[in-house]
């Protein structure tokens, strides 16, 4: 059974410390720690969406050395993936892409250079405020 308090983060972060960012009214960042690498850091699973449908997964996004497994530093390595999936071309040499498939490349085209705004300023996706956007914590 779960409860739902309100809180002034950017996320809902579950009891297995799991963020899911609504980074604006179409698109959500689900980031959650998977375990460790071999040299302690914490490798994160993730999924970006935008009204439902996948753009990215994966497990390949990790934090320094030695990192604790908290809210800040979670809400921290959500900020900084979203900056990773936002690199357009002229951010990174082309050959960045190649994995890229053809509704990746779209939704970077169409998506990724205001996202990007929200990955560097934080800001709200809906109101446009200096602050998070709205959040829900569910325990």
């Amino acid at each position: 059974m779960s409860s739902t308090h309100v809180l002034d983060l950017s996320a809902d972060i579950t009891a297995r410390l799991a963020l899911l960012w609504r980074i604006d009214a179409d698109h959500i960042l689900g980031i959650g720690s998977d375990g460790r690498t071999s040299d302690g850091r914490i490798r994160y699973s993730y999924h970006l969406s935008r009204k439902g449908c996948t753009i990215f997964e994966g497990r390949d996004f990790c934090s320094g050395s030695n990192a604790k497994p908290t809210v800040e530093a979670l809400s921290h390595a959500a900020g900084c993936l979203l900056g990773f999936l936002t690199v357009r071309p002229g951010d990174v040499e082309e050959d960045y892409f190649a994995e890229y498939t053809p509704q990746q490349l779209s939704w970077r085209d169409e998506f990724a250079e205001e996202l990007s705004i929200y990955a560097q300023d934080r800001s709200c996706g809906y109101c446009g405020g200096d602050h998070d956007s709205p959040t829900r914590l569910h325990c």
